[in-house]
């Protein structure tokens, strides 16, 4: 999971056990160990059984390292909760019901997890390492992406909802910064969908919990409207999300918006956003009425269930590779330049020819050519001669 903030960051100086041990007071962190553990060009030297090898990225609720398993011998992500945040057991219980929950997850498109455990007071969770990058970093780079690309990125998506869901669980914050594109192939560039960080998931059924009724979760660009109005939800709440997440793909602009939260979701209660069409006209009518149908206000005005999504996705696939041809290139990462103002892919329908090479068989002629028309000039030379004498 390379980041900006990995780059960024000149030099990295291990923790070993024997220092926090020392900064460790009792089983919850001390401050001392706070100020460690959030200094960036400072890391724990293991956590369990990985040793930490560098600090990919911090956010607002924790780390993730890039670390080695010595035993499988093989790089895994760590994910941590931040020291003080940790301090909470509220915090801290949901975090290890993230791993928990995520750990009983098996599918291709959802990131797997390896081990869960505590360190210092700090817990913390294995995963498998993906080299990619995120949808996220893709839309903030104006990267190309196809229609074919755009609908099978749904599709991915759909299809691991639709097996959380089966578990009664909702991930409740569907965005592209949790969407990683997993690099499969580096020489062809193909990708496939890797939905990361369960931590707001919770079970449909769970009425009494550590999230409060009437406490509004997520991302809010993305939130369903009962998710902005602290409802109890169902699994139809992340098909709005996953509308919203294909709506941005395919038009560069959020379908609600606002110069404040407020503003925001007061836009998501009363608006109703433009069609894609009227953003870009070469957007595919009928997967245009669809992400609509996924933006609607009321969860039974859309599709019923993620596994409907993922198969009328499929069918519109489906459909694209017939009229484009494009399936080899459906399952690549973007381009790495900047692609400018956003445009559907022009791969399987390019206007750009290259000029074909001079064969032999050409060279030939040519040659000839020159010889024929010296001996014309030679011949003519010799009469011109004959005529003035």
């Amino acid at each position: 999971m390379n980041t900006p903030l990995e780059r960024a960051i000149p030099k990295l100086t291990p923790i070993t056990h024997e220092t926090m041990g020392r900064v460790q007071a009792s089983d919850q962190p001390t401050t001392e160990h706070q100020q460690l553990l959030n200094l960036d060009h400072l890391f724990p030297e293991k956590f369990g059984q990985y040793r930490v090898m560098k600090l990919l990225g911090k956010g607002g609720m924790g780390a993730v390292y890039l670390a080695e398993d010595p035993v499988l011998k093989r790089r895994v992500a760590i994910k941590t909760l931040r020291a003080e945040l940790a301090l909470h057991p509220v915090s801290k219980e949901r975090f290890m019901r993230e791993a928990c929950i995520v750990s009983g997850l098996k599918h291709e498109h959802i990131v797997t997890i390896y081990s869960v455990g505590e360190e210092y007071g700090i817990p913390y969770l294995a995963m498998e390492y993906l080299e990619g990058q995120s949808l996220e970093d893709i839309i903030q780079k104006k990267r190309k992406l196809s229609w074919v690309q755009i609908i099978r990125l749904g599709r991915e998506i759909a299809r691991a909802l639709a097996v959380a869901h089966e578990k009664d669980l909702i991930h409740r914050d569907v965005k592209p910064a949790n969407i990683w594109l997993e690099l499969l192939d580096k020489k062809s560039g193909r990708t496939r969908v890797k939905i990361l960080d369960f931590g707001l998931a919770r079970y449909a059924q769970q009425d009494v919990g550590i999230t409060q009724a009437g406490m509004v979760v997520g991302t809010p660009h993305y939130v369903s409207p009962e998710q902005a109005r602290g409802k109890e939800l169902d699994p139809r709440s992340d098909l709005f999300s996953l509308g919203v997440v294909l709506y941005r793909l395919c038009t560069r602009t959020l379908p609600f918006d606002g110069d404040d939260t407020l503003a925001l979701l007061t836009s998501l209660a009363v608006d109703t956003p433009k069609p894609m069409r009227e953003h870009n006209p070469s957007i595919p009518a009928a997967f245009d009425e669809f992400v609509m149908q996924l933006l609607q206000k009321r969860p039974e005005d859309r599709p019923q269930s993620a596994k409907e999504v993922a198969a009328i996705l499929q069918g519109m696939y489906h459909a694209e590779l017939e009229r484009t041809g494009e399936e080899q290139h459906s399952g690549k990462l973007p381009a790495a330049q900047p692609a400018g103002p956003f445009l559907p892919s022009l791969v399987g329908n390019s206007t750009i020819q290259q000029l074909p090479r001079p064969s032999h068989n050409f060279w030939t002629v040519f040659i000839l050519a020159i010889i024929a028309l010296c001996c014309i000039s030679l011949v003519l030379l010799v009469c011109i001669k004959i005529i003035a004498n």
